[in-house]
């Protein structure tokens, strides 16, 4: 897997609301039901990432994204919930 030099629309520190359907139609299965509607911080950028052997054209951008735990199971979950998320499914929150 390479990245290019091209980061994507959020940096680091930004809060996004996972969308419950991709802005365009994708086969990109990383998105976790879970985090579906749910307000994250991305914690690291990967950009454009580059892989020839598992897709034709580059993916979107890539964030890792962190979720407080409550945000997503309810206010006793008291740990932090870490997903990697693709641009497409991805809004400022």
């Amino acid at each position: 897997m390479q990245e290019t030099a091209e980061i994507g629309r959020f940096a680091v520190g930004d809060l996004v609301r996972v969308r419950t359907s991709p802005t365009t139609p994708t086969i990109n299965p990383r998105t976790p039901p879970y985090a579906l509607g749910h307000v994250g911080t991305v914690i690291k950028s990967y950009g454009i990432i580059v892989n020839p052997q598992d897709h034709h054209l580059p993916y979107k951008p890539l964030y890792t994204l962190s979720f407080k735990a409550s945000e997503i199971w309810g206010p006793k979950a008291t740990h932090v919930v870490v997903a990697e998320v693709h641009d497409e499914w991805l809004d400022l929150a």
